[in-house]
């Protein structure tokens, strides 16, 4: 997990809502994160695309004096893009009762972001059309490749729930009763709980917390290390009797 520097971030968004809002609240907390190994979620993909794309547009506008500021443009869009999208932060938003610990998230994305989904397109539509007019010999195939960039994020832009699909909003609960075993991640900051829930995929009690293969059936919860103790303190107040509690590495699921 990777944290921003802290700005002030509101409790919630203003897209979701609470669902138990009659019991009584002991504790919430905000956390901005990126919840995954970075390399293994298609960022190192990404990154060949944009140089890919990067490359194409080097061979066809530096043919030409004077097309280096559309070549610096191309490198800026690509960074942007992987910047803001390629490594988005979730925001987790923790709300502590008596029986229960809800959780809202979504896609830390900045409106911005959408917008310059909506207008991309349209500016490689024009280093295409520029390229076409300073080298009319250019064949279809080497354009083939800003084109495709430019359908696919005119596809994205043109739906008009494309921005909730990308702030991928979620609410999620735990039940303190049906928590059975607990890793903590002190250098990741979070808690992998394995959860008795209804359609478990496997038994709680066969969770092996040091086999780093079961971890893709815990439930991580994050908290900033300035709040560890007080998540901490309300995580043992509130778990079951005898629900064991262990220190190591947690292993982000699908993370080779």
């Amino acid at each position: 997990m990777r944290r921003t520097g802290w700005r002030k971030t509101r409790d919630l968004s203003d897209r979701m809502e609470w669902k138990y809002t009659a019991e009584q609240q002991f504790m919430t907390w905000t956390v901005k994160a990126i919840d995954r190994n970075i390399l293994a979620s298609g960022i190192a993909g990404f990154i060949l695309g944009c140089i890919s794309f990067v490359g194409i547009l080097l061979g066809l506008l530096l043919q030409k004096p004077g097309m280096l500021q559309v070549f610096i443009l191309g490198i800026f869009a690509s960074s942007y893009l992987f910047v803001t999208m390629g490594m988005e932060k979730t925001v987790f938003v923790y709300r502590a009762t008596e029986e229960r610990l809800e959780i809202c998230q979504w896609q830390n994305i900045p409106d911005l972001v959408f917008t310059f989904l909506k207008v991309f397109p349209f500016i490689i539509v024009g280093i295409i059309l520029m390229a076409l007019i300073s080298n009319p010999a250019l064949s279809i195939a080497a354009l083939a490749g800003p084109a495709m960039v430019g359908i696919l994020l005119a596809s994205v832009g043109g739906d008009s729930n494309y921005k909730a699909i990308y702030k991928r909003f979620r609410r999620d609960e735990v039940i303190w009763s049906e928590i059975r075993k607990v890793l903590l991640d002190e250098r990741k900051g979070l808690l992998a709980l394995s959860v008795d829930w209804e359609n478990r995929v496997i038994d709680p009690a066969e969770v092996d917390l040091a086999n780093k293969e079961h971890h893709i059936h815990l439930y991580p919860i994050y908290f900033r290390k300035d709040q560890e103790q007080a998540v901490l303190s309300l995580m043992k107040e509130k778990m079951a009797e005898g629900t064991s509690l262990m220190d190591g590495s947690y292993k982000y699921p699908f993370s080779g």
